[in-house]
């Protein structure tokens, strides 16, 4: 099996895209790689050597409809639906039927939901017309992502968003301009010292900074809510649970309490979600928040939606979006909240672009005039944010680094960079194998070898990270380090 220390080193370990196309020929052409190969290096983030792979691949099976159907699989980790639709469309030509679903995926995505359902009965039509062959149907997942399309689709808010930036997602918060009236958004490192929290969270405070809530990850690797209360002589009480139930079994994170106390938002990855995370809404009846309901279009979307404020001071709202694909950066939509809610006309020509907010002029009202809600956000005074650290690095001399700009040496910062890198890469390496294991407990042992070339490179890259953070102590402190 083919290693994996290579991609950890380079620091090229992305989402896992689940590759479901079968019934194709698995074998490489002679010298080349073979299908399964290649499908790991999609998994693995290792595009343009699955590109290339795929080229040679092409050449020398040129009738080979996984060689197409991996292809637009490419493309789409690369984020180019456009050419991954044609991809698509060679590899159902030439006989893979499960191209039909990732087509069927790509219309839905772009809210072309009658291509969509096209593309999904032609895929049961074949299932159907081919008995004998006993084909497994894969198709309940996007038909239900289709349907809860549909069902948003039928209900966009017709909301005004005045305008949208674009910022480093490590660092969305500092977008957010909220009144101290509507409480704040904060880095986790703002926490009382102790309490348990895990990456990426959000931390939102009250305005009396009485009640704090974030995400925690539980026993099962599941993020939860959180809060905590401080007492009268300002020490704080033990973190407790918002509630389990609210994620329904999946993430919820980013919370938002308005100030009315009863009102929440968060995001939740749940099975009501479009797809990926989604903000939802939750209101308490005096004894626990009740069940949450997805807030729909145009605030969410099939990519990331969360991190919902509403500030009724300045009039303005803000969440922040990846449905635009823009790598390390996101987008920051900043919006005119409505009393009550009012949607699109069904037969509104917009309705499409408004729902996916391919442009926010879109939503303006003939004559749009935001001055007035530029004007209080401009009079609100940047909130106070703790910036997380970017690492922590103890020196002999007894220095703690935890941003780049501590350094003394140039050079020690660059090393400090490629630390940085290969940690995170490993992290998701990390969770991958430990995916894996869980994979394997629950009767897949087909995984075996992947989990035992894991393990072994694993043990490479802890060496590697040793070395690394050894070179940047060097280069830093100009001694030897034991």
């Amino acid at each position: 099996m083919k290693s994996y220390f290579k991609y950890i080193m380079a620091a090229a370990i992305a989402a896992t895209t689940g590759l479901t196309a079968a019934g194709a020929p698995k074998a490489a052409p002679k010298g080349g790689k073979s299908m399964e190969e290649i499908e790991l290096m999609i998994r693995r983030g290792a595009l343009d050597e699955a590109t290339e792979a795929l080229d040679s691949a092409a050449a020398a099976q040129p009738k080979n409809a996984q060689i197409d159907y991996l292809r637009g699989k490419c493309l789409v980790a690369r984020n180019d639906d456009a050419n991954a639709i044609k991809a698509f469309e060679d590899a159902h030509r030439k006989g893979s039927n499960d191209a039909l679903l990732e087509l069927a995926e790509i219309a839905i995505r772009e809210y072309r939901v009658d291509d969509a359902e096209g593309n999904i009965d032609d895929y049961k039509a074949y299932i159907a017309k081919n008995k004998r062959k006993k084909l497994p149907d894969n198709s309940d997942e996007i038909s239900s992502q289709l349907t809860r399309t549909r069902a948003m689709l039928d209900r966009v808010e017709k909301i005004v968003v005045f305008d949208s930036i674009t910022v480093d997602k490590d660092a969305f918060l500092d977008a957010y301009r909220l009144s101290p009236e509507a409480g704040s958004l904060n880095y986790p490192d703002m926490l009382p010292e102790g309490t348990d929290y895990s990456d990426p969270t959000v931390v939102y405070c009250t305005e009396d900074g009485r009640e704090m809530l974030w995400g925690a990850q539980n026993d099962e690797s599941v993020f939860t809510l959180r809060s905590i209360h401080r007492l009268a002589d300002n020490s704080w009480e033990k973190p407790e649970s918002v509630g389990d139930h609210l994620g329904q079994g999946y993430d919820a994170n980013y919370p938002f309490l308005m100030p009315d106390g009863v009102t929440l938002y968060f995001a939740s990855d749940n099975e009501e979600s479009l797809g990926g995370l989604d903000i939802f809404i939750s209101r308490n009846n005096g004894t626990e928040f009740l069940q949450p309901q997805n807030i729909g279009m145009p605030y969410n979307s099939p990519y990331d939606d969360y991190m919902l404020a509403i500030d009724e001071l300045t009039g303005a709202g803000f969440w922040a979006s990846d449905r635009n694909r823009l790598g390390d950066k996101i987008t920051i939509y900043m919006f005119i909240p409505s009393q009550s809610r009012v949607n699109v006309d069904l037969d509104d020509p917009t309705l499409a672009q408004r729902a996916s907010l391919r442009s926010i002029r879109d939503t303006w009202p003939t004559g749009a005039d935001f001055t007035n809600v530029r004007k209080a956000l401009d009079n609100v005074k940047e909130s106070v944010k703790k910036r997380a650290p970017q690492f922590e690095l103890s020196l002999p001399d007894g220095r703690v680094l935890t941003s780049y700009r501590q350094f003394t040496s140039e050079h020690a910062a660059g090393l400090m960079e490629q630390y940085v890198s290969l940690k995170k890469a490993t992290d998701e390496a990390k969770k991958r194998l430990a995916a894996l294991r869980i994979e394997y407990g629950n009767g897949n042992t087909g995984v075996g070898p992947e989990i035992l070339t894991m393990e072994d490179d694993m043990e490479q890259a802890e060496a590697q990270l040793r070395r690394v953070a050894n070179d940047v102590i060097r280069a830093e402190t100009g001694g030897n380090v034991k």
